[in-house]
């Protein structure tokens, strides 16, 4: 009854006190110091559309895999419960209640005490305070997080002691996390990959390979299977939302060598190479057990592999100017070694030193170089709507993307609407009449990757052979699509 009484006591202290509390004071710490900070800005954008039940909204929910889906869905309850700001602060202290919650689920059972969990926890928010770092501090930064987490210590636990239930939570970690983004795409692929690999050193469970790859990765593929439906129901094109990549690939580059996407690709699959060397050491550690297990040493030998391959893709995404995931990728990495630290030695004294040492460095290094500014959403929304009211009173301006997304949360007019895919045809088709504006943002960090810019790449520098340029407003640009009037317009205008 006693160890009862405390495993309940535990569980209640770091599965939710510590938790929230640590959550709660990354909220208050982030609104110290910076006011200017949000929560999620493009997430609340298109929860915004989806809300107001806009085709756009639909779209955006599967459109890009650079703002992904589960962020999406994670903050829509709060966004439709909820006013901004405090949508936001709920989505906030939920998605960090997770990534705390996770820190204990990946080490409940390495420390019935519970002195190591609530060490790293409290050693991940010290980190996340010492850093600073708005990018990090988002809702979908978090998700990736505790999803990650979750994913490597699964994998950690399977290995040492080969339960099913290992097997499955890491399975469907890594299926969460196809649905946080292309930049997790394959650190979740190289998790479901080792699952299966890492039974072949016991006879025993040798055999069972083809359950073992089905069981790690049906979710993965069914996740990211949805996800490509999706796109053909509500775009036409199962992978409208990876269109982006080619455009990405550095332009002198991809003339040089024409393959260069398929460089990049293969690059994506040179980290596993580093998991290797763990792997063999799972093998050999397992066939010279009496039952299937190859015990704790693999599995922290696997951890640390995986938290170096995770880094050497932020260096990939770098060498190849996709420079927007290093920050999240890098922090990935860290939280990783945040859990493999939580398991290390018996001394929990010891420990503390070194989760404050990584802490301390890990801030550093995940430190943003310079401080970006950003647009006044409602300045740029208000300037754009008097210049063309002032031109015409049957102006309409489509502001572009899941930035423009992001420039509309707050605007209440109907001049100015979003559009995720430009079509200019359809457009003037079906906006009879009208005097078409289109704005377009700068194309600097992610705002490549919109559809914008694939289709038309110079149209922020140059427009287009239909859109002229009207005005520069902030980091904007707005354009009016020129065309000559159809047979229609020339028989209302002919008509007496």
């Amino acid at each position: 009854m006693h160890d009862l009484t405390s495993y309940r006591r535990i569980r209640l202290l770091t599965g939710g006190v510590i938790p929230f509390v640590l959550a709660a004071a990354l909220l208050a710490f982030a609104r110290w110091s910076d006011p200017t900070w949000e929560t999620g800005a493009q997430t609340a954008g298109i929860c915004r559309e989806l809300i107001a039940g806009t085709t756009e909204g639909r779209q955006a929910l599967f459109g890009s895999c650079w703002v992904a889906p589960l962020p999406v869905l994670f903050y829509l309850p709060f966004a439709w419960l909820l006013p901004e700001p405090f949508a936001g602060g709920g989505a906030f202290l939920a998605a960090w209640l997770f990534v705390f919650w996770c820190v204990r689920e990946a080490l409940k059972s390495a420390d019935p005490s519970g002195w190591r969990i609530a060490m790293v926890q409290a050693a991940l928010a010290a980190w996340l305070m010492l850093g600073r770092n708005a990018e990090i501090m988002q809702v979908p930064a978090a998700l990736t997080l505790g999803l990650m987490m979750l994913a490597a210590a699964g994998l950690a636990w399977w290995i040492e002691r080969r339960k099913t239930r290992d097997i499955v939570s890491t399975a469907a970690a890594a299926a969460g996390l196809v649905l946080c983004g292309f930049p997790a795409f394959a650190p979740a692929t190289l998790t479901v990959v080792c699952l299966p690999l890492a039974a072949l050193g016991h006879r025993d469970t040798r055999k069972r390979f083809p359950a073992w790859l089905l069981l790690g990765g049906l979710p993965l593929v069914y996740a990211f299977s949805v996800w490509m439906l999706m796109n053909r129901l509500m775009l036409g094109d199962s992978l409208f939302f990876l269109r982006s990549l080619n455009y990405l690939m550095p332009e002198k580059l991809t003339i040089a060598s024409p393959n260069y996407g398929q460089m990049f690709i293969i690059a994506l699959f040179m980290p596993a190479l580093i998991l290797l060397p763990a792997l063999i050491l799972t093998w050999w550690k397992d066939s010279r057990a009496k039952n299937p297990g190859a015990g704790a040493v693999p599995a922290v030998a696997a951890m640390i592999s995986l938290a170096l391959a995770v880094a050497v893709y932020a260096h990939i995404f770098l060498v190849f100017s996709i420079d927007w995931p290093v920050m999240l990728l890098h922090a990935t990495a860290l939280a990783i070694l945040f859990l493999t630290f939580g398991r290390l030695g018996r001394v929990w004294w010891l420990r503390i030193p070194a989760l404050a040492v990584l802490a301390y460095f890990g801030s550093v290094w995940i430190k943003p170089a310079a401080v970006t500014v950003t647009d006044n959403r409602a300045e740029i929304c208000r300037d754009v709507e008097s210049y063309v009211n002032a031109r015409t009173p049957y102006g309409r301006v489509f502001a572009m993307g899941y930035a423009g997304m992001d420039l509309l949360r707050g605007y209440e007019g109907e001049r100015i609407l979003p559009n995720l895919d430009l079509q200019l045809t359809a457009l003037r088709r079906n906006y009879k009449g009208q005097n078409l504006y289109v704005l377009v943002p700068n194309p600097v960090g992610v705002n490549r990757a919109e559809s914008v810019f694939w289709r038309y790449p110079d149209i922020y520098a140059l427009g287009t052979d239909r859109l002229i340029l009207r005005g520069t407003f902030g980091s904007w640009r707005l354009f009016e699509l020129i065309t000559a009037p159809t047979q229609e317009q020339l028989d209302e205008w002919k008509s007496p």
